[in-house]
């Protein structure tokens, strides 16, 4: 769970460093290789808080993976 946080946290740094495309598939990807029951409360809140920061196909992307 620590390091699903902290692989989140580089994704979003990714967005603010202008790399959209690349934090949308970070995270996506660390969300899918989680656990069912490890996919809800901060990784969750963390992960759609950069999917509301992000737009167009990264944000296509990002939301595929948490629907």
């Amino acid at each position: 769970m620590t390091r699903a946080l902290i692989a989140m946290d580089t994704a979003a740094c990714l967005r603010v460093d202008g790399h959209p495309r690349a934090a949308a598939e970070m995270a996506a990807a660390i969300y899918d290789r989680l656990p069912p029951a490890y996919r809800s409360g901060l990784v969750h809140s963390r992960a759609q808080l950069l999917h509301r920061h992000l737009d167009s196909a990264p944000r296509r992307l990002l939301g595929d993976a948490l629907a």
